[in-house]
């Protein structure tokens, strides 16, 4: 079966005028997600309807006044064995 990958970072704005950046990549295997734009889409969705945040947020809840998420790169991954 094929998936995408997809690779994204969160820049965060200090209140102080620094920049903390966060890694992180997710994969999907929905079959609805045929394209790159609706990739794109699913996981702007993610981002901006979910709880459950899309990077380690460890020490930066305080003092945010801005954040941009950025998508890296967003691969599909064909199985090379499947018939």
């Amino acid at each position: 079966m094929s998936f995408w990958v997809v690779t994204y970072h969160i820049d965060f704005f200090m209140d102080d005028g620094t920049v903390v950046t966060r890694k992180d990549m997710r994969t999907t295997e929905d079959p609805d997600l045929d394209t790159e734009d609706k990739v794109k889409e699913w996981l702007l969705n993610r981002y901006n309807h979910s709880d459950d945040p899309l990077v380690d947020m460890n020490g930066i809840f305080v003092g945010v006044e801005k954040e941009q998420l950025v998508i890296d790169e967003i691969i599909l991954n064909n199985d090379p064995f499947k018939n």
